[in-house]
């Protein structure tokens, strides 16, 4: 498989990842009530994934969806009791999905790359130390920041999620989580010899979610360490070129379109206030975000 096709195709996973959740969270928000569009909803996604992408330990993530469901009239304490929900949801799922795919894969990925990783722990402890010491200061930070730019959500006003909505969650998560950790094994079929599928796999898990505990913006730096360490497996002479592409299509198109679309629908003051892990100000609801009853 050539490399740009393959490019393509991630492209498409990418769509598919966030089409998954635009139709999760459209379900959580009918259950509180709310009736939004797909596409304002797809685009709120794409924002929160650029601002999380951005900034450090994600702290622009949620106030941009936040922003998103203000603009389509969802209450504030509504619209962080539905993000609260579905975020609960949704790392109960990856930590399932996680477990699963370590106990039924992680021995064949230990033997495959397990005997790279315990030579190179020495080199990486010093640094490892040190991102932990980082992860801690800034992880102090943003919760100090987080008390001062929160509104307390109403779970009262949103207890119809816990029906069908909640449940319907689950195999949106699954599809997500599925098209997410699929980029990685697509990218290395355009090598001659690429690693065994389960490597890949597992490996695409430690990419894709390890870099939601790493205090710099898209996990740049640790990220690249745990791939060159060999995570995914030896991807060979031509893995710079796939490691890249996938950083493009995982980090990179995501930030492109999020910030593009966010300028357009909010403006500049919006998505700068969302930057700093404001709390969005009060926001005009826009009547072609809300689908007609």
């Amino acid at each position: 498989m050539r490399l740009l096709l393959a490019c393509a195709v991630c492209a498409a996973l990418v769509a598919v990842d966030v089409l998954a959740r635009g139709v999760r969270l459209r379900c959580l928000l009918r259950g509180a009530g709310h009736r939004l569009r797909l596409p304002a909803l797809c685009e709120s996604i794409l924002f929160g994934d650029a601002a999380a992408a951005t900034t450090p330990m994600r702290l622009g993530g949620e106030p941009a969806r936040w922003l998103g469901l203000m603009g389509g009239g969802v209450p504030a304490g509504v619209g962080a009791a539905v993000l609260a929900l579905e975020m609960a949801t949704y790392l109960s799922i990856v930590a399932l999905s996680g477990a699963a795919a370590a106990w039924t894969l992680g021995g064949a990925w230990w033997a495959g790359v397990g005997p790279r990783l315990a030579a190179r722990a020495g080199d990486v402890l010093p640094w490892a130390a040190t991102v932990l010491v980082a992860s801690v200061a800034v992880w102090t930070w943003v919760r100090r920041r987080g008390r001062s730019a929160s509104t307390r959500p109403e779970f009262a006003a949103v207890r119809g999620v816990l029906g069908w909505p909640l449940a319907a969650a689950v195999p949106l998560t699954l599809v997500s989580i599925a098209a997410r950790l699929g980029m990685l094994p697509v990218l290395a079929q355009t090598l001659p010899e690429p690693p065994p599928m389960g490597v890949l796999v597992l490996g695409s898990f430690a990419l894709v979610y390890g870099q939601l505990f790493f205090p710099t913006p898209g996990g740049a730096g640790a990220v690249e360490l745990l791939a060159a360490a060999g995570t995914a497996g030896e991807l060979g002479g031509s893995g710079g070129a796939v490691f890249l592409a996938w950083r493009a299509v995982t980090t990179g198109l995501p930030v492109v379109l999020g910030y593009g679309l966010a300028l357009r629908r909010y403006g500049r003051a919006a998505v700068r206030g969302v930057l700093r892990g404001q709390r969005p100000a009060d926001v005009t609801p826009s009547p072609n975000a809300v689908e007609p009853a």
